[in-house]
């Protein structure tokens, strides 16, 4: 198993899960212009990172990707038995992280990163606002626990914790009070901070 990794992106996240698992894998750290040359869109069409090649091939998207190793370690026990609520409650904070949580930070991102132009001050207080209320059920169902799922580390504290991450790092937005003592406790974990040590 190979992952494919652009430090400082989504892949950052496939690499914690990995070393979490703690199983043996394989690491190309590549560049921003070297997801541009046809050997690498031959892995993925968009030439974005992460990939992971396997045996059978290589996949993206780093959710599924994610989702997908998990499952190929179930000794982990960072993935829910499949068809049980605990699952399918993962699958649904995975998928929330990905589509409700990044995509206001990607508008924002989008804004402040842009070649031309001053950023769009209206775009970027509505995403804000956006990412802030998107936050609000994330609160809750960490309630008085640690983690979003059974009170258990899972895959869908990597996500959501890897999304949150970013926009503090990135400073994009300010997390609100009450979710920031959950994302301490997940940057703090030995695995997370490996992951975001690889820079070359």
């Amino acid at each position: 198993m190979r992952l494919y990794h652009q430090p400082r992106s989504r892949s950052t996240r496939v690499l914690w899960l990995l070393e979490e698992i703690g199983a043996p894998y394989d690491l190309t750290v590549i560049s921003r212009e070297h997801k541009q040359t046809p050997e690498y869109r031959a892995l993925h069409p968009l030439g974005r990172a992460p990939v992971l090649e396997s045996d059978g091939g290589p996949l993206f998207e780093s959710a599924a990707l994610v989702l997908h190793v998990a499952d190929l370690h179930p000794d982990a026990g960072l993935v829910a038995a499949p068809g049980s609520h605990e699952r399918a409650l993962q699958y649904q904070w995975c998928f929330y992280a990905m589509t409700e949580l990044e995509a206001p930070l990607v508008d924002i991102a989008r804004q402040r990163w842009k070649d031309e132009g001053e950023p769009d001050a209206g775009i970027v207080d509505r995403a804000r606002a956006r990412f802030v209320a998107a936050v609000a059920p994330l609160e809750t169902a960490v309630g008085a626990g640690e983690h979003l799922v059974a009170d258990t580390f899972s895959v869908a504290d990597i996500v959501a914790g890897a999304v949150l991450g970013f926009a503090r790092s990135a400073e994009l937005a300010e997390l609100p009070a009450g979710i920031v003592p959950y994302v301490d406790r997940l940057e703090a974990r030995p695995a997370r901070q490996r992951a975001y040590a690889v820079t070359a």
